[in-house]
């Protein structure tokens, strides 16, 4: 008997029921960014009023339910993470995306210049009390221009980690940064 129930609870999943990821419009904010790459030169890509207040990203994202998973769609996150490819597939505990590519990505140009990086992501979502939390990891790779200003990475790839919280957009709830 003992068994049986800890098998049912093991099969069990936190994206069903009451508890799970809506579908829906979500308004996502960086809550952290760790910048691995440049000494944290790139958390101000993240996290542009500082380190301490979260951001908000410049788009809505559409954040499918379990049901409709795997699912195959283009995301914009803000300037210049557009365009971008992602596959949201279910998990025991929530959503995940793996391994999303944008081979050019612009990077602070007033530092920077034309230097572009090829940026792969890796993000796991899950259910914040009808909201979703997550995490995000970046791996930043081939930085270059023809204008001489990449920054030299001390590793390559490199990893930029960023902590996410999402609201869900029109279900009345108050703002969760407010």
């Amino acid at each position: 008997m003992i068994g049986l129930l800890l098998g049912i609870l093991v099969g069990c999943t936190v994206n069903s029921g009451p508890n799970a990821i809506q579908t829906g419009d979500y308004q996502f904010f960086t809550l952290r960014a760790d910048d691995a790459c440049l000494d944290g030169a790139l958390e101000a890509l993240f996290m542009p009023e500082g380190r301490h207040t979260p951001h908000a990203f410049e788009f809505p994202i559409y954040v499918p339910s379990a049901d409709e998973t795997p699912l195959s769609y283009y995301v914009d996150f803000r300037v210049p993470f557009v365009g971008m490819p992602v596959t949201v597939e279910e998990t025991s505990s929530g959503l995940q995306i793996r391994g999303s590519v944008m081979e050019s990505v612009l990077l602070d140009e007033t530092q920077y210049g034309n230097c572009v990086a090829t940026m792969s992501v890796d993000a796991d979502l899950w259910p914040d009390d009808g909201d979703i939390g997550g995490e995000a990891t970046l791996a930043v790779s081939d930085p270059r221009g023809s204008d001489n200003r990449c920054p030299v990475f001390d590793a390559d790839p490199c990893q930029v980690t960023l902590d996410l919280l999402a609201e869900r957009l029109g279900d009345g709830s108050p703002d969760l940064l407010e």
